[in-house]
């Protein structure tokens, strides 16, 4: 006799590794963000250090000013995203660590099944091994 609940285990199997292929996409994309807000970061420093230093025309001043400004709206947009992104994180996690639990449960099922059929198994072998048993020896009972 099978596990009837097999299919609902393969299900939770295959819906567990699909949020867990998700949860990685998602870090993933996290540590691209990551990078990106280093490289912006990096970048701006570079470009106020110039602005700093040496002697620069009002053009080059407006310039280096104007790419500090958009050099910040891009790190809100980049934070803006890696906080959605977090969110999504924790959603997932969420919802994984759930299906996991779901599909250790039945699994947990699945082998207390396995062992209740194990024990009836080997409780009906006894009773034949018994009952051939006390067959032979009432047969060499009547022999005597």
């Amino acid at each position: 006799m099978t596990f009837r609940l097999e299919k609902i285990l393969s299900l939770r199997q295959k819906e567990e590794e699909a949020l867990k292929n998700e949860l990685s996409r998602v870090r993933s994309e996290i540590r691209k963000v990551e990078e990106e807000i280093i490289k912006v970061e990096h970048a701006r420093r570079e470009t106020e250090e110039q602005l700093r230093t040496g002697n620069q025309t009002g053009a080059k001043v407006a310039f280096f000013l104007y790419l500090i400004s958009m050099y910040n709206e891009h790190l809100e947009k980049l934070k803006l995203n890696l906080s959605k992104l977090k969110s999504q994180e924790e959603d997932i996690l969420k919802a994984y660590l759930e299906k996991r639990s779901e599909r250790r449960s039945f699994e947990k099922l699945k082998e207390r099944y396995i062992r209740s059929q194990a024990l009836e198994s080997d409780r009906k072998e006894r009773i034949i091994i018994d009952e051939v048993a006390l067959q032979r020896y009432i047969r060499n009972q009547e022999g005597k």
